[in-house]
């Protein structure tokens, strides 16, 4: 769906009880998604979406915060007018508010150095989660705390629970996991390629990267915001 078309539904979703006054959109820093740069947010093509949102929403004051999740989700919870801007849809975040879809994220892919890409089984330039996880000389991690797309956040569950990935604390927004596949800490992680090439242009990388599609989870996923559940 065309995203002009997303926002047309998006305004008649809004609750009435926020016009005329002020909404914030709670943020967090994910390279080339939303790029904070001093404390500010800046850019990103997330960034960029939001604003020809902003620009539909005349009535309302519109002011962004960028927090560590945990506080986000406080806030929610405790019925503040702000919602959570660029989420996945999950049972788990369903308890904190509305979710509303306006976007569709492109696949999430598995990122390695150039010298694993080599010994990947590929299957016209993808590889399968399954072989990936069941290899035992590769040794993948992710991110705390993260929400994964819907067709591979089960078998990343299973692989955590029988401790063949690694879950790591997050830095801001995980790209943390990006700057440990290259120095030659993990052999690969999960992330977009948008998010890679932010990454690799902001910080010092040992080894470049490949990104690398998935046979599993090669579709599109909505991807929206929470609001609390008030009038």
């Amino acid at each position: 769906m065309p995203l002009l078309r997303w926002m047309l539904v998006l305004l008649c979703l809004l609750p009435l009880g926020v016009r005329g006054e002020t909404l914030t959109w709670g943020v967090l820093p994910l390279p080339g998604v939303f790029n904070v740069r001093d404390g500010e947010l800046v850019d990103g093509v997330l960034y960029e979406a939001m604003q020809l949102l902003d620009a539909q929403l005349a009535e309302l004051q519109i002011r962004y915060e960028v927090l560590p999740f945990a506080r986000l989700e406080q806030r929610l919870l405790a019925g503040e007018p702000l919602c959570i801007s660029g989420q996945l849809q999950s049972a788990e975040r369903d308890r904190l508010g509305h979710f509303v879809a306006f976007l569709q994220s492109p696949p999430i892919h598995v990122l390695v150095r150039r010298q694993t890409y080599a010994q990947l089984a590929l299957d016209e330039g993808r590889v399968s989660l399954a072989w990936l996880l069941a290899n035992p000389y590769l040794r993948g991690a992710l991110t705390r705390g993260r929400v994964y797309p819907p067709a591979i956040r089960e078998p990343l569950q299973q692989a955590l629970d029988a401790r063949r990935l690694l879950e790591l604390a997050a830095g801001t927004a995980g790209d943390n996991l990006l700057l440990m596949v290259s120095h030659r800490r993990i052999d690969y992680a999960f992330e977009y390629p948008m998010v890679y090439t932010e990454v690799a242009r902001s910080f010092s990388l040992g080894d470049s990267l490949v990104s690398v599609p998935l046979l599993e989870g090669d579709a599109l996923v909505p991807v929206g915001f929470y609001c609390p559940r008030t009038a």
